[in-house]
């Protein structure tokens, strides 16, 4: 008879602990649920595409989204997928920082990937899009932004040059950082050569200056003689008259920090526009 209840006591554990199992895969946990975002000293999050950064600066919403996510077991081949991942940057209260990527149907935390409840993690990538689409977004720009030149459907590479910047740190205080570099006509082998026969090519910025100060340029002729007085070149708006011939260009944009990031650039192309 006491056999009888030991096996049967085993039973109904080894039944328990299954039902624990099956539980907790099927019903998975919600590791935000107690999140209160007084916990949240500043947070942001980058989309990519487009490969943007916006500062959150109303931190309850994002509390609310996170509460609601729900991770299943680790699963890490979230790198075989292809789509639009959008990833939290949050530092606390406390110090700590951790990062959280809705990439339906995986969800990241700090590296560590888990299969992922699909709506709570679609409403996250809605609610980050939401954010970049709102025109008072407030775009993150740690650094001058990337600068491509367009032109007779080919696309090429700017080479950022001399720069002064401000960034906003987590703390709230700022940091300026102001770096040099070569002449343009010193750049001969940094600078990938844009051929076309367009007589135009159009300024494509990954975010807009607020302006572009100046653009001046220099014939392939004067490769090395920093000295040679530059010529003006036509602007309008972001596209910009193409010189006969090589020639290496350079632009000077400005973004006014109104959210703690911002400064100026210098960026340097080099086209040649042939007749045929």
């Amino acid at each position: 008879m006491k056999k009888r209840k030991t096996i049967i006591s085993v039973a109904f554990v080894l039944i328990f602990c299954v039902a624990a199992v099956v539980s907790a895969i099927i019903g998975g946990k919600k590791p935000y649920q107690h999140l209160d975002a007084a916990q949240i000293a500043s947070a942001t999050v980058q989309l990519s595409p487009p490969d943007k950064t916006i500062e959150i600066v109303e931190t309850n919403e994002l509390a609310e989204y996170l509460h609601n996510v729900v991770i299943y077991h680790e699963d890490n081949s979230y790198t075989e997928y292809t789509g639009q991942g959008v990833t939290f940057t949050l530092i606390m209260a406390d110090g700590t920082q951790t990062t959280i990527m809705a990439y339906n149907p995986f969800l990241v935390i700090d590296g560590i990937g888990y299969k992922t409840k699909y709506e709570p993690c679609e409403a996250l990538n809605r609610y980050a899009n939401k954010l970049l689409n709102a025109e008072n977004a407030n775009i993150v720009l740690k650094s001058p932004p990337n600068l491509t030149i367009i032109s007779d459907k080919t696309v090429v590479d700017a080479l950022l040059g001399t720069y002064s910047w401000e960034r906003k740190n987590p703390d709230g205080t700022s940091t300026g950082i102001d770096a040099d570099s070569a002449h343009p006509l010193d750049c001969r082998d940094l600078l990938v050569k844009l051929e076309t026969t367009e007589i135009t090519a159009v300024l494509n910025f990954s975010e807009n200056p607020d302006k572009i100060l100046r653009v001046q340029c220099w014939s392939d002729e004067h490769w090395g003689k920093t000295g040679t007085v530059s010529e003006p070149v036509t602007m309008n708006g972001y596209e910009i008259e193409l010189k006969p011939g090589g020639y290496i260009y350079e632009v000077q944009a400005e973004w006014t920090p109104d959210n703690g990031y911002g400064g100026s650039a210098y960026y340097s192309f080099y086209v040649d526009l042939s007749d045929s």
